[in-house]
Formats: structure tokens, sequence, C-alpha cells
């Protein structure tokens, strides 16, 4: 399939710059991201963590499954109910953005650190400070409301801009620059995967459920999404694209 024909596609699934503000792209390309509200129901939430609870009671059943503080699950395109989340039109423009159209999805996971547990050193998913054209961009979904105690992301903004950013080599310990940010349940954090960001440690009583979709561009040396069903493809139709 030709660059031309996957734009096409991408347009036809909805992905436009008009379905994004002028302050939100303009924020997106100074900070390295935004925040992109209510893009799932709550009807749509409650799908999504019904097919969820199923899933980590089948992962549970595997003995090699560790699900230790924070819990993981990954290839999640086969579930119907995740469809409604990288099929966002908002999303999809937001992420075309930032990587241009000849894009795929790299990855559909689900993170939830429970309490105590989430924390990481800050990081980015492609080359912190890369000079030339962005090769990855990032969204987490918040299941439940993102607050400044369950877990909250911190970024660097402006990280994903040419230059190199000492940050700390502990998971706890604060970065002068860092942003926290909180959402409610239903939207996303799309940002440039070039951007410096982590999770952080669950204060609260709650698990923190979210999901996790990587689009990069078609060049960039990425692991692509795996095990993809016949059942998916047929499920999708053009958007299959995406995860081939």
């Amino acid at each position: 399939m030709e660059s031309a024909e996957r734009e096409e596609l991408l347009r036809s699934l909805g992905a436009s710059e008009e379905k994004l503000t002028q302050t939100e792209t303009a924020v997106l390309d100074r900070d390295g991201y935004v925040v992109l509200p209510q893009l799932l129901s709550a009807e749509q939430i409650a799908d999504v963590r019904k097919a969820l609870d199923k899933l980590i009671a089948q992962a549970r059943l595997d003995p090699t499954w560790h699900a230790g503080g924070t819990l993981h699950l990954n290839d999640l395109v086969n579930e119907p109910a995740f469809d409604p989340v990288w099929k966002s039109e908002r999303l999809l423009s937001a992420m075309v953005h930032v990587t241009g159209y000849d894009l795929r999805i790299g990855s559909v996971a689900y993170r939830a650190p429970q309490p105590g547990y989430g924390a990481q050193t800050l990081h980015s998913d492609f080359r912190q400070g890369y000079r030339g054209e962005y090769q990855v961009a990032t969204a987490i979904i918040a299941l439940v409301d993102f607050t400044a105690t369950n877990g909250a992301t911190r970024l660097i903004s402006g990280s994903h801009l040419p230059g190199d950013i000492a940050v700390p080599s502990d998971a706890d310990t604060p970065h002068p620059s860092q942003r926290f940010v909180t959402c409610s349940a239903g939207s996303a954090i799309a940002f440039n995967g070039h951007l410096l960001h982590s999770g952080t440690r669950n204060a609260s009583q709650e698990t923190r459920h979210a999901l996790q979709i990587t689009f990069a561009r078609r060049t960039a040396p990425i692991t692509g999404t795996g095990r993809i069903e016949n059942a998916t493809l047929e499920r999708v139709g053009d958007a299959a694209f995406l995860f081939l």
C-alpha cells in the first residue's frame, strides 16, 4: 500500500487537523503533550473495563504470567471493546500531527499500578533529543480518573525538542521541570514519543487502570503489534492497515 493510499484511509477514519483546536496543536508542538478530554463515554469505559477483567482472569490461569505490583497486558487489538479507543478521531488526529500520515500502531497495552506501585524513571519511548522527523507518538487513556495521588503521569515539557536533558536515575527523585498530568476517566494524554515521561507511585488505595497505545512511522525501528487474529482484520475492515 502506497503512502498516499494510507493517508486517504486515515482521513476516512477521521484523522484530520480539523479535529483538533489550534490551541491543542500549539500545545502539542510546544510542550510535547496535550490532554484530549472525554474520548470515551461512560458506557465505552465500562465495556473496556469488563473486557480487561476477563483478560486478567485468563492471564492469572497462566503460570508464566507474573502480575507484580503493576498489572500489564499486551497485544490487546483483538478485543472489540478496545476499538473505540484506537479509532478515536481526535486521538488519531493527534498522533498524525506528531508523526505524519505514514504510521502504524506499534502496540495496544494495559498498565495498572496497584497501591504503592507504578513509579518509573523518566524515559522517552524513542530517542529523547532526537533530531529529525518525529518517529513515535503515544497515548495514555484514562480508565479511571487520573489524580495527583494515584500515580500521575509526569512529563518534562519541551523535552521532545532537540537537546539532551539530564534525568535522575531513581524513580522517586523529582525533576525540577516535571509536570504532573491529571484528567478524568475517558480522557487521553497524547504526547510526542520523544518526550521524557514516567508513571509515579500510586499513593491511593485504588488501582489506576489505563490503556497505552503507541503509534510510529512505518520506517521507525520499533516492534509492531503482534498476534493479530484473522477475525480482528475482518472486523476492523479498511483500518486493518494500521496493524500491518
